[in-house]
């Protein structure tokens, strides 16, 4: 006659409680949003970065053209109440460099979030020296600003 075979395996070997799996989605939970978190904030940092660049392309693109225009380059300044006319032609140098003023400031509006573009000129400093400052309001940020100083020679 045969002994019955006794299955040796008791209930804490056959898998998983309940509270183990609680425990180890708890764990992945956590992970999960410490890594939307760094994502969320490498993408913000990334965003503010890309204003700043092109606040800095913009303004410096002012300032190159300020400094290569030396016929115009007072016009550059008064641009207040010009309208950008982009394929208009100008008989005075003035007035072409207060309409290429104009449309850099619209392009800096539309390029970036309550962008600003103003072009200033200080006469105490010898050389005259301009300043060519981009402004903006990064989201959730506040306002933020790229200046430039052109002494041309």
């Amino acid at each position: 006659m045969q002994s019955p075979v006794h299955n040796v395996c008791s209930y804490s070997s056959r898998g998983f409680t309940i509270m183990e799996l609680l425990v180890a989605l708890l764990v992945i939970a956590v992970g999960i949003i410490g890594v939307a978190a760094l994502y969320t904030d490498a993408a913000e940092k990334n965003a503010e970065l890309n204003l700043q660049a092109r606040a800095a392309a913009l303004a410096e693109e002012m300032a190159k053209r300020i400094e290569e225009d030396a016929a115009g380059r007072v016009g550059y300044v008064g641009s207040m109440g010009v309208i950008c006319k982009p394929d208009a032609s100008f008989s005075s140098p003035l007035d072409a460099a207060a309409n290429a003023a104009a449309c850099w400031e619209d392009s800096v509006e539309e390029a970036l979030p309550s962008g600003l573009g103003t072009i200033t000129r200080d006469t105490s400093s010898s050389p005259v020296t301009y300043i060519v400052s981009v402004s903006w309001s990064a989201p959730q940020k506040g306002a933020a600003s790229y200046v430039i100083q052109v002494r041309p020679e």
